[in-house]
């Protein structure tokens, strides 16, 4: 399931029960602040995302810290190719039900949008499970990954490039080429409905893309996550105890702090969705109301996640705020003069100083 095709489903549904039960349908009200908090975040987010990936490749410090800087790389790209794309695609929805039928060719951008937000969703689900699992091994188990060059090739850049190309032929193949009926689209709803294998009789193949492609991802980043704070925390008991633990502890504390705002919003904007899919199999009320803003809500991952980046990378932080606030840093620091008399040579010699030098 992806970033809206629940939504699609809570949709549906609300319009066929909305004259039974007025409360199962979202507000206008509701819709505009999502759409207004989309439009918001996205503006601010995109360029945030960009300047993060400009300065993580030519700052010269952050090269030489690659290694551990390479999955939350790959993540960062991830999560802003949706804010750069899916999002401004559903903004203007949110706004207009209808734009998609003015289109030249709605039928094939509607197979774009479909294959697009579902690999990105699955793609970010994966490279989050592997970014957890990564700095785990990077902290704990740090032999395991610097043992030799295959195995650090295969964890940093094989196993992301083996996730696109998998997702990629995975929805190539149930969104475009799956032969059932393409053109049941509705051009109306957010993603144009449901691709046509959502509705077909083939429940094996649902529930096979369902498992590898959304829940067992989101399953095992939440696992490597709980495993990671867990073992933090029982390696902070220890060093409260030992002071050569004290050191390690010291050493590992900086890669912990990077992941940490990173776990929290992933749990955060995800774990709503988890719950309330699992509820909806035995109550449909939940596919309602609830399944719609646990949806929403799941977008605040990608909208989220370079600030979250930002807040522990310290130096394109200061980088960042030398850029909004330029003035502040080029202030000119009043000089005062020392006089330091010199007895041996009978001489003054007069030594200029920064204010706030040592």
């Amino acid at each position: 399931m992806s970033y809206v095709s629940a939504i699609n489903t809570t949709v549906s549904y609300i319009t066929s029960e909305a004259t039974k039960d007025g409360d199962t349908q979202p507000s206008s009200l509701s819709v505009q602040f999502i759409y207004y908090t989309f439009l918001l975040l996205d503006i601010v987010s995109v360029p945030c995302s960009f300047i993060i990936f400009y300065y993580f490749i030519r700052s010269p410090e952050l090269r030489h810290q690659r290694e551990s800087n390479h999955l939350i790389i790959h993540l960062l790209i991830g999560t802003s190719l949706v804010t750069a794309v899916d999002v401004p695609l559903i903004i203007p929805y949110l706004q207009n039900h209808y734009y998609i039928a003015s289109m030249a060719y709605p039928t094939r951008f509607c197979i774009f949008w479909i294959m697009y937000d579902y690999g990105m969703y699955s793609v970010n689900l994966w490279l989050m499970a592997f970014t957890g699992l990564e700095r785990y091994l990077q902290i704990f188990h740090k032999q395991v990954i610097l043992k030799n060059r295959i195995i650090r090739f295969c964890f940093y850049y094989l196993s992301s490039v083996l996730i696109i190309t998998i997702v990629f032929f995975w929805y190539l193949y149930l969104v475009a080429l799956y032969p059932c009926d393409q053109s049941q689209f509705d051009v109306t709803q957010m993603l144009c409905g449901f691709p046509c294998y959502k509705i077909d009789t083939n429940i094996l193949l649902q529930n096979i893309d369902w498992i590898f492609a959304d829940l067992l991802p989101l399953f095992l980043a939440v696992f490597f996550i709980l495993l990671l704070l867990a073992h933090t925390l029982y390696q902070r008991i220890k060093a409260n105890k030992h002071l050569i633990q004290q050191s390690i502890w010291k050493r590992t504390r900086k890669m912990i702090l990077q992941l940490l705002p990173i776990a929290t919003i992933f749990l955060i904007f995800n774990l709503p969705l988890i719950t309330v899919g699992l509820l909806a199999i035995s109550n449909p009320w939940y596919n309602t109301t609830p399944y719609f803003y646990a949806n929403c809500l799941s977008y605040g991952l990608a909208l989220c996640m370079p600030f979250a980046i930002l807040s522990k990378q310290k130096l394109i932080r200061k980088r960042f705020i030398s850029l909004v606030r330029p003035n502040r840093m080029n202030r000119t620091t009043p000089q005062t003069r020392i006089v330091i008399p010199l007895h041996k040579f009978k001489q003054t010699v007069a030594i200029s100083k920064m204010d706030g030098d040592t």
